[in-house]
């Protein structure tokens, strides 16, 4: 981490807020030895085995990347079925595509396309895109999200099983994101910059999830890495090893959108550069070396001989032409909180959440 994140802080031993938190909360997610690990997945088993009340144990969303592909590993390993579902959004790569279909013919899991309305979808991101806020990425965040919520209570189906971890997902800069479950304010933007009706867009409302998941408890929401010694690099040499898994660079550069928007817009426009957080979560998890990292940050997030390449790809994808572009590029960013949210319901939110995590 460094200065240049407004949220970093350095106390009087030159030790940064993030790496203190990392301290104090690690020995609830990591350390596991061998014998830990199976007897973590098979108390889970069996948990998950308990509450079975159709053909499949549980939902799981899979992209391709190696957290997704690695959750559905273990599940395999674990001899659980579940149903498999993964959203396209348009913006699949080749990679990604090739992950999936290799991993569904070893292990058979049954498996369901969310095809997104590309018309809906292309005016959402655009409309994100002219909003000038760095989070563009919880448009898909949050379809994937609600999709999977709505399909689980539909199909009576207690757990989800996310790829969300502490291991190398730990850190969080508050200024470069948003709420993935607030549709309010997807709905906001969208309505000052969008044209396009979202009528299938899925939606989510973050009382009901609370409603399902704390107070009924028909939901339970599970991130497996956190069962397990998670290492991306031992999780990739098995994916390989298993499925002939290839590996597609960048954090969820398994998405062309992901890898241009990470990789140009959000640090030229934004002086954000997500490696960064990435990078960091890394060096903790001790999968990397701080010097290994800093050589990896000289190198240029994408490769300059294609950024021409792949700008004209995401122009006319989106059918930006070359102005509309260059005035995203150029106008001044806004932080998320510039576009009003519904004070009461946001409010609402906050102080219902807080009352669940003291009661329950």
């Amino acid at each position: 981490m460094n200065d240049s994140i407004k949220e970093f802080k350095l106390n009087e031993n030159k030790i940064c807020n993030f790496c203190l938190q990392w301290d104090k909360e690690k020995n609830n997610f990591l350390n596991y030895d061998n014998n830990e690990e199976t007897k973590n997945l098979e108390k889970l088993k069996k948990k998950i085995i308990k509450s079975k009340k159709n053909q499949y144990h549980c939902v799981v969303g899979l992209s391709g990347g190696v957290d997704s592909s690695y959750v559905v590993y273990l599940l395999w390993k674990m001899k659980l079925n579940p149903i498999v579902i993964h959203m396209d959004n348009g913006w699949n790569s080749k990679i990604s595509n090739s992950n999936i279909s290799r991993i569904l013919d070893k292990t058979k899991f049954d498996f369901k396309t969310l095809v997104l309305n590309w018309n809906e979808f292309k005016d959402l991101q655009k409309s994100f895109l002219k909003a000038n806020v760095p989070d563009i990425e919880l448009t898909t965040d949050h379809a994937i999200f609600a999709y999977i919520i709505n399909y689980a209570l539909k199909n009576k189906i207690k757990y989800i099983i996310s790829g969300v971890n502490f291991a190398t997902e730990h850190s969080v800069i508050p200024s470069w994101g948003w709420r993935k479950d607030d549709f309010n304010h997807i709905k906001k933007i969208h309505k000052i910059y969008g044209s396009t009706e979202l009528k299938t867009y899925p939606k989510m409302n973050p009382l009901r999830k609370i409603f399902y998941e704390k107070l009924t408890k028909r939901i339970e929401i599970i991130n497996l890495l956190d069962f397990v010694n998670y290492k991306t690099y031992k999780a990739k040499k098995i994916l390989k090893d298993e499925f002939e898994w290839e590996d597609y660079g960048g954090k969820h550069h398994e998405s062309f959108f992901t890898k241009f928007f990470q990789g140009y817009i959000l640090p030229k426009k934004f002086n954000i550069d997500k490696r960064v957080l990435h990078l960091s979560c890394l060096i903790r998890n001790s999968e990397i070396s701080r010097d290994e990292a800093l050589e990896e940050l000289k190198m240029p997030n994408l490769e300059t001989q294609k950024i021409n390449e792949y700008e004209n790809f995401f122009k006319k994808k989106l059918s930006l032409s070359d102005d509309e572009f260059s005035q995203i590029m150029n106008a001044k960013p806004k932080k998320h909180s510039d576009y009003s949210i519904d004070i009461f319901n946001n409010f609402l939110f906050k102080k219902i959440s807080f009352i669940l995590k003291k009661i329950l």
